[in-house]
């Protein structure tokens, strides 16, 4: 097994080569009692378990008490579909966070029990380097929820939605603007990635070296529908009425309107929203690398590339990403194209014809996600007459695809 590269030996272990396998086996019923009896501090949440380790000699160890890291062996039991891939799954889903979309993570890696088995490691970001703890509080507990007081009972971590989030995150930070967009790319960053258990207790503040607060890295993330198949689409609904629109009734999923209306009711400007929003969905061929470079399997690896395609699908496109489909070199999606484009729809219906250069309710439309299109077979009367019956609006938040018609 090669080791850990600098860059992750930085983060992880301030630098310190540790070797890629533990001296000690996965846990099995034969030692599940020692596995227990050191760790039987670190509260177990859901399916996973979770095991505490300190560095010491440059060696991990298992502790009780004093932990730096926290170590998930491949989940027990035939709770999950392909169980024995949730290390990997949840490795690759926390790298493309990070190093692919900007997202602060929690430092992680694959390690290997000393029978070959891999697990999922992460450093503990809420231990000091003097070993006592910056003070940590996730969104169950700063919104008064537990299995005593929620309506929801065991399942009070899935009582909320991801707008109270953000009052929150208001209330408590002080610097709370830059927050909210993180909360934002994270909350959007689970639905592409198909992450259905992103609940209260997987968002947290944190103190700062300052000794205020701040989101806190992101953790826990991973393709939870490899392995549930029927999960919902998000732990928490984005808003009190999110399912109401018009585009939810008609296609039964979240599309490009409702995380606009969730960044509105965060109060980030619109301006940053279609920042963030064409950076989220214009990643797919960094995306796809690092995927195919993962430690999973070629066949979830193909099943993961598919989960994430038909997310990306489910958020159509931004005016950025038609521009840059239209004119590189100069964007700006009413440059008008002296070319006709063809462009294909979330229904599976094709229209081709030429974006119009800009028009008084350009700026309008725009605010929507809505462009003004002439298609091809009224291209040569609207050159004529200019009659605002010829014109098309294209509704971008269902545009899966625009392509010049010489490449079709």
């Amino acid at each position: 097994m090669e080791g850990y590269c600098l860059q992750c030996r930085k983060k992880l272990f301030d630098g310190a080569k540790v070797p890629v396998q533990l001296p000690f086996n996965a846990p099995a019923p034969d030692n599940l009692a020692e596995y227990q009896q050191r760790t039987k501090r670190l509260s177990i949440s859901g399916v996973q378990l979770k095991y505490s380790l300190r560095l010491e000699d440059k060696e991990l160890k298992l502790v009780e008490t004093g932990g730096q890291y926290i170590i998930k062996p491949i989940p027990p039991g035939t709770l999950l579909q392909h169980p024995e891939i949730a290390p990997e799954n949840e490795h690759l889903t926390m790298q493309i966070a990070e190093q692919v979309f900007d997202i602060k993570t929690a430092g992680n890696a694959l390690v290997y029990f000393n029978d070959g088995i891999p697990a999922y490691i992460t450093r503990r970001f809420d231990v000091k380097p003097d070993g006592t703890k910056y003070l940590q509080e996730d969104m169950a507990q700063l919104s008064g929820r537990s299995k005593h007081t929620a309506r929801r009972g065991e399942d009070f971590k899935y009582d909320g939605t991801y707008e109270e989030i953000g009052a929150l995150i208001k209330q408590h930070v002080a610097a709370y603007p830059p927050a909210l967009e993180q909360l934002f790319k994270l909350v959007l960053f689970n639905y592409i990635f198909s992450n259905g258990d992103a609940h209260l207790k997987n968002f947290s503040l944190i103190e700062t070296v300052m000794g205020d607060y701040a989101l806190s890295p992101a953790y826990d993330l991973m393709c939870t529908l490899l392995h549930i198949p029927n999960e919902n689409d998000m732990a928490l609904d984005l808003y009190q009425g999110c399912y109401d629109s018009k585009f939810y009734g008609s296609y039964g999923f979240f599309g490009q309107h409702a995380f606009r209306t969730f960044a509105d009711k965060l109060g980030i400007q619109t301006i940053r929203v279609q920042r963030l929003l064409t950076q989220m969905l214009s990643n797919r061929t960094e995306v796809i690398a690092r995927i195919e470079n993962s430690f999973l399997p070629d066949e979830q690896k193909r099943a993961y590339i598919d989960k994430y395609e038909e997310r990306l699908r489910r958020l159509g496109m931004t005016e950025q990403m038609i521009a840059a489909v239209i004119d590189p070199k100069h964007p700006g999606v009413y440059a008008p194209t002296s070319k006709p484009v063809v462009l294909t729809f979330m229904d599976r219906s094709v229209v081709a014809g030429f974006f119009l250069g800009t028009l008084p309710e350009s700026e309008k439309l725009k605010q929507e996600n809505k462009y003004t299109f002439v298609k091809a077979g009224d291209a040569r009367q609207y050159q004529k007459n200019r009659a605002d019956n010829l014109i098309t609006i294209i509704d971008a938040d269902e545009l899966v695809k625009v392509q010049f018609a010489e490449d079709h």
